[in-house]
């Protein structure tokens, strides 16, 4: 039980410090434009790799801000490794979170079917 109790640990100080990372220290102008919000972490079974879930603001490019954050991931994890005491700093791959979006478009839906059957 411990074992998953460390791994939440690790998970919500790498989603802390990633995000504090990317919102203050990233030296992209993409990635900075981009407001991008660590949105979950989620680590492999050994803890050597870390698929980062990211959601960016309206405006952003989200091909050039993937593109952007994998060309950056390096210089990412090393800020990591000066911050946290692991073992291993896990190797980062960043994804596009699409679920805020997502809900978004679905309320869009919604409401626009209650106005077509109030109207109706």
């Amino acid at each position: 039980m411990s074992g998953a109790r460390r791994k939440a640990r690790v998970r919500e100080e790498i989603q802390r410090e990633l995000s504090s990372i990317l919102e203050f220290e990233s030296r992209d102008p993409v990635v900075r434009t981009a407001f991008p919000t660590v949105m979950d972490v989620r680590l492999s079974v050994d803890g050597r790799y870390a698929k980062v879930y990211v959601a960016l603001g309206a405006d952003a490019d989200p091909v050039a801000v993937e593109r952007a954050l994998a060309q950056d991931r390096g210089f990412y994890r090393s800020l990591l490794a000066e911050r946290l005491a692991l073992r291993h700093t896990p190797d980062l791959r960043f994804v596009m979170d699409e679920t805020v979006e997502r809900a978004m478009r679905l309320d869009a839906l919604l409401r626009d079917e209650d106005e077509t059957l109030g109207t109706g």
